[in-house]
């Protein structure tokens, strides 16, 4: 067990975004049967604003896939996976290898409510083309983003992982973005000065042991 300062046996945890959350749930669990003696709190009222929420002490772990490199946090790392364009059944883009960005100019494109300059799909496929596609619409809920693709109501931006974890109750595919694939990694984001403490280091280490490799596979399915 690591060794370092000793904080009060309480962890705030916050989740900047839906898939981020499914994610962090998974190592409440096991993180609890090593550390009974640790009150866990898990809050999804940061999503999307919880950088400033880790600086005002509300929060102690931040996961988030679209890091803000601030004075003061440490971002650790802790799941590899590519980042798809998600579409319905019977979409033309569903038989394609892979997406290029002039085929999301005619495209409703549903992401989770982030700036676009934090977003993947935009930062490596879009912008750089100088192409935006024809409707850009922020959903915060995921299930209703999957659904809203699912209905041939737009295409959504979504870890593989994601898509491949809901594929059994809901039809969408998933392609991948761009000859290269758009490489993407869930963060969480720590007090420097927080650290080295016993209960979040080993959070950090049980995290980094549940990451997953890279799918090299250009379709999900």
């Amino acid at each position: 067990m690591v060794t370092g300062p000793v904080r009060m046996p309480f962890i705030g945890l916050g989740s900047e975004c839906h898939p981020c959350c499914q994610w962090l749930l998974k190592l409440v669990s096991p993180y609890l049967a090593a550390w009974p003696e640790v009150d866990l709190d898990v809050r999804q009222e940061f999503q999307f604003g919880g950088v400033g929420a880790r600086f005002g002490h509300e929060i102690d772990l931040l996961v988030t896939p679209d890091p803000l490199y601030e004075t003061g946090l440490r971002l650790e790392p802790v799941l590899d996976g590519e980042q798809v364009l998600v579409v319905g059944p019977g979409h033309p883009l569903g038989k394609a290898p892979l997406v290029q960005p002039e085929q999301l100019a005619r495209e409703t494109l549903i992401t989770h409510p982030v700036a676009i300059d934090r977003l993947g799909i935009y930062i490596q496929l879009l912008l750089p083309a100088g192409i935006r596609p024809k409707r850009h619409k922020p959903i915060e809920t995921t299930d209703i983003m999957l659904r809203m693709v699912a209905s041939g109501c737009g295409v959504a931006a979504l870890p593989r992982w994601l898509v491949d974890e809901v594929a059994a109750k809901l039809p969408p595919m998933a392609v991948r973005l761009g000859a290269l694939g758009i490489a993407k990694q869930i963060f969480l984001g720590i007090r420097a000065a927080d650290a080295e403490t016993d209960d979040l280091s080993a959070f950090v280490a049980l995290a980094r042991a549940h990451r997953e490799p890279k799918r090299e596979t250009a379709r999900g399915r």
